[in-house]
């Protein structure tokens, strides 16, 4: 489930406690002033999630930092709809980055483009439907308006409270537009 690590350590990163002493694939190890050693593993499934050990349960997170705002958190490390339980401070946060940012972010903006006068599906990529085809009502972040000359209209966005972080098909997996707007706010955040 989790990709094999391949460790490389240098003796100056060693000698400084707040640099990284450990650089993986997918793994990374990290002294802090304390000399705390904090895990930090990439999600195989979907490398736009990280997870961090806690003491008894898992933080599920888009970001490296252990201290922001995490999807939610899961009893195992093999993350399914059984073992998630969301975060209800995230999926508000997901929505208003969406809602101000779904205008400017290209996968949508061409996808827009072929959906005039109506309502467009904002969708998770974990499972990107066929051309032509609607998205799982569970895999849709909300809908937007485009206008007749396929435009999305900005403040548009409404979102899909049937929305499901983790489901069947997996964790989210966001546009790179919007991954980078995530990830810019919960760093902030933490």
């Amino acid at each position: 489930m989790f990709s094999k690590i391949s460790v490389t350590a240098s003796s100056n990163l060693l000698r400084n406690q707040s640099k990284f002493c450990c650089q993986a694939s997918g793994h990374a190890i990290r002294r802090t002033k304390s000399s705390t050693v904090r895990p930090l593993t990439q999600y195989a499934p979907n490398d736009q999630i990280y997870l961090h050990p806690l003491e008894n349960k898992i933080a599920v997170s888009f970001s490296r930092l252990p201290t922001s705002i995490p999807l939610g958190y899961s009893s195992s490390m093999t993350v399914t709809p059984q073992s998630f339980e969301p975060n209800p401070q995230f999926l508000p946060l997901l929505h208003s980055i969406i809602a101000s940012n779904v205008d400017r972010d290209f996968a949508f903006i061409v996808e827009a483009g072929v959906n005039a006068n109506t309502f467009m599906p904002v969708y998770d990529f974990r499972e990107v439907p066929r051309f032509g085809r609607r998205p799982e009502i569970d895999n849709v972040f909300g809908y937007v308006q485009v206008d007749e000359s396929g435009k999305i209209v900005p403040g548009s966005f409404e979102a899909n409270e049937m929305y499901r972080i983790c489901n069947a098909s997996g964790l989210p997996r966001l546009s790179d537009h919007m991954y980078g707007q995530i990830q810019t706010a919960l760093e902030q955040h933490s």
